[in-house]
């Protein structure tokens, strides 16, 4: 249930929440691939958020929403892996769909004993 609730968490960040923010959900080498990009370790990765702020797809400013659904996850001691569906609706009205896709994760138990994103795969 905590995975889940990171995975929900991260999605709602990235459309509330301040980049920094984010960037304490994840490893400091967390990896993350999408079509356009790939960015590797914690700076990277929150360097490209930003960007994709600066473009309009996700913060407050934005007013989009991330919708993350069909949580599948398998624990395996401090390591887990999940896949879940995402939806970006637009925040006009009316609402539309800007993007469909899958997020392919890993996650790793961190020292404090809180999950943390290690890798993310975006698949559109």
């Amino acid at each position: 249930m905590r995975i889940v609730t990171l995975l929900n968490q991260f999605g709602r960040m990235a459309d509330e929440s301040t980049i920094p923010e984010i960037g304490a959900l994840c490893t400091e080498d967390v990896e993350w691939w999408m079509p356009e990009a790939t960015w590797q370790g914690r700076e990277d990765v929150l360097k490209g958020l930003e960007s994709m702020r600066e473009l309009g797809y996700a913060g407050p400013a934005s007013r989009n929403r991330h919708v993350i659904t069909n949580h599948e996850v398998h624990v395996d001691g401090d390591r887990a892996a999940a896949h879940s569906y995402f939806q970006l609706l637009s925040g006009g009205t009316p609402s539309s769909i800007l993007a469909v896709g899958s997020y392919t994760d890993e996650l790793r138990r961190g020292d404090e004993g809180r999950w943390l994103l290690a890798r993310r795969q975006v698949t559109s």
